[in-house]
């Protein structure tokens, strides 16, 4: 079994049909989320839903499939496993898996979009495609359509809704990467940026500091040189993280007023003590801002519990911070069980 994306692609190239199956629904606890995904062939594997004994019966009923001719097996179908006794799982929930047979047009689709997503991996509204329950005739998503799906379902990879009158599986095929804004490049700044690289972020660092920024990249990070930092908060989208870690406790009170008068960013935290925390709130309250602003502030930040000064440490702290308040957002996230007429290629 392979897990890249590259992977995908490089199956979809061969020559024979495809299964896409895919965690179309879930209930209770699985082992993965809403969207996720892997193609079956009669001899190669790419991607994972989860692992253990469901994907293994999961795999084993598609390819008995395969060994019984694949112009016999169903073009589309959605099933539901319990996760319980019967699988030998004790996650205890169910998960409804789609199958959808894909062939010629279907494959080149699917295989279209994941290569667009290699070359352009951060696309504000997603990479999606629409497959109806009942058949496999994929169609990309894009323009106003794809923004209206990443509306709403947030960080969700997608799900079963009813588009113009068909019950249709909505999938974003990237890793729904939450925006996160990081203000300053020092030791913990860029011990942060590490921690959260491989996580489904794209994140932005910013400082004043050329020197400071040189030497951090990552295929999902971008750095930003301003004079001003504060000024750069009003260009953060909507729905963004904010980290402020600078060195200068006058510009962490800038940058932090700033985010706050915004009532659109995501979580907006700032690193510090107990007795920073009490000198930001007076100070921000004789500035005017109201409790309700104010209230949006986390400091200090990291897990309760993790005391440890290092910056590894510290960093490990937020990601996971941050990493919970995305998974919250997650599962707060529900989409409409009926869209508008129209949705396809725009």
């Amino acid at each position: 079994m392979t897990l890249s994306r590259r992977d995908h692609i490089r199956l979809l190239s061969q020559p024979g049909p495809v299964m896409l199956v895919s965690v179309a629904a879930i209930r209770g606890s699985t082992p993965r989320e809403v969207g996720a995904f892997m193609l079956i062939t009669p001899d190669a594997i790419s991607g994972t839903i989860g692992g253990g004994n469901l994907e293994h019966q999961v795999t084993r009923r598609v390819r008995e499939g395969f060994d019984a001719g694949a112009d016999k097996m169903a073009v589309a179908e959605i099933a539901r496993f319990p996760l319980g006794p019967g699988l030998g799982q004790c996650c205890g929930g169910s998960v409804e898996v789609g199958f959808h047979l894909l062939r010629g047009v279907a494959k080149e689709t699917l295989r279209t979009v994941l290569q667009e997503i290699e070359t352009a991996p951060i696309r504000a509204a997603g990479h999606w495609v629409t497959v109806p329950t009942d058949c496999s005739d994929i169609g990309r998503v894009s323009g106003p359509h794809a923004k209206m799906l990443s509306d709403s379902f947030g960080a969700a990879r997608g799900g079963i809704v009813t588009l113009n009158g068909l019950e249709t599986l909505c999938l974003r095929l990237d890793d729904a990467r939450t925006p996160i804004w990081i203000f300053g490049a020092g030791h913990v700044g860029k011990a942060v940026v590490q921690a959260l690289a491989p996580l489904p972020f794209d994140i932005h660092l910013i400082d004043s500091r050329d020197e400071f920024l040189a030497g951090v990249e990552g295929e999902n990070v971008q750095v930003c040189q301003s004079d001003k930092p504060e000024a750069e908060v009003v260009d953060i989208p909507a729905g963004a993280h904010v980290l402020i870690l600078t060195h200068n406790h006058a510009l962490d009170f800038e940058i932090c007023r700033a985010a706050l008068v915004r009532d659109d960013l995501g979580f907006v935290g700032m690193i510090g003590s107990q007795t920073k925390r009490a000198r930001f709130i007076r100070r921000l309250e004789d500035r005017g801002l109201s409790p309700v602003e104010i209230g949006r502030l986390t400091t200090p930040i990291g897990i309760q519990g993790i005391t440890g000064k290092q910056p590894v440490v510290i960093a490990a702290s937020v990601a996971a911070q941050v990493l919970s308040v995305r998974e919250a957002q997650m599962t707060q996230t529900q989409m409409p069980k009926s869209a508008s007429d129209g949705l396809g290629d725009g």
